[in-house]
């Protein structure tokens, strides 16, 4: 073999082995930021499937106080007492699970969901004034007024589902 010869082999192996390594490189840089989305994505969608197991268990106890109320406020006559009775455990209930909508919407808007954070607001407010209402702070309790709670609850709770599955990556 001549000098020549052996200079040619170098080349060709080094020129071989350099564009191996571009390509590696770049290979490698490629996995990892999809490594890296695909993991933010998944947390992201973890994230907002979570708020929306809170946000059930509050819906599910301020349900539960509607049915109670609407029943005991059908009966002639009405009995505050016994309603409020009924209702307090559910109350203490509710009070504990506030936390978890504040921790909810602290984690909406640490990961920017801001149109999620304002919806989830909007429902806990709602939630609040009819606890309100059912301690019979604004006066007079009527039937229809028992159902509007529960139909704007469940449109406000729809919306803020709509909103939740928007924000989650597909």
């Amino acid at each position: 073999m001549t000098l020549l010869e052996i200079l040619d082999t170098s080349v060709k192996i080094g020129l071989g082995a350099l564009i191996t390594g571009i390509f590696a490189y770049f290979n490698q840089k490629v996995n990892i930021s999809a490594s890296v989305t695909k993991e933010n994505l998944l947390y992201n969608r973890n994230l907002l499937t979570n708020i929306s197991k809170d946000v059930e268990e509050i819906n599910h106890l301020i349900l539960k106080m509607w049915a109670i109320f609407e029943f005991e406020t059908k009966q002639t006559p009405i009995y505050k007492n016994k309603i409020l009775d009924r209702l307090d455990p559910l109350r203490i209930s509710l009070f504990n699970d506030f936390n978890l909508l504040s921790k909810n919407e602290g984690l909406l808007l640490l990961h920017g969901f801001t149109q999620q954070q304002e919806n989830l607001r909007a429902y806990g407010e709602l939630l609040g004034k009819f606890n309100s209402y059912t301690l019979f702070r604004n006066g007079a309790i009527d039937i229809e007024t028992t159902k509007q709670y529960r139909t704007e609850i469940l449109e406000t709770r729809k919306g803020l589902y709509n909103s939740l599955n928007k924000a989650i990556p597909k």
